[in-house]
């Protein structure tokens, strides 16, 4: 297993790739980053941000691609599971809030474009 011995962990969260499986970023497919096996990780952490050319944060980019359609989108590609975590940059900047709450309460159902995403990933 990765682990924070061989790979950097992001603050506050101790052995993070030993539970989290990540996509890939700088693309809006739900491809995964590294190790290939979603069913030993118990969380998806949906890395979504597109780098400028000078492969760094670009809030430019980030306006564009942190619409509610754009993580919605993103989202819906992530079929086999449900991302746990969204990652973004620049968070103030488009509907990322406004997403990750309605996700976060819909996830019993609902009635809503988020609710739909997250019954695309659980095959309903």
């Amino acid at each position: 297993m990765e682990s924070c011995t061989t790979m950097s962990c992001p603050e506050g969260l101790f052995y993070t790739y030993d539970h989290f499986q990540q996509t890939n970023w700088n693309d809006n497919t739900c491809n995964l980053k590294g190790n290939p096996t979603p069913s030993e990780r118990g969380f998806l952490l949906m890395n979504h941000w597109i780098n400028n050319e000078r492969d760094l944060p670009s809030e430019k980019n980030a306006k564009e691609f942190n619409t509610f359609d754009s993580l919605l989108k993103r989202f819906k590609l992530c079929k086999e599971r449900l991302p746990s975590v969204v990652a973004v940059d620049f968070w103030d900047v488009g509907d990322v809030l406004s997403f990750v709450k309605e996700v976060n309460l819909n996830r019993g159902g609902g009635d809503t474009t988020a609710a739909e995403a997250i019954a695309h990933t659980q095959g309903k």
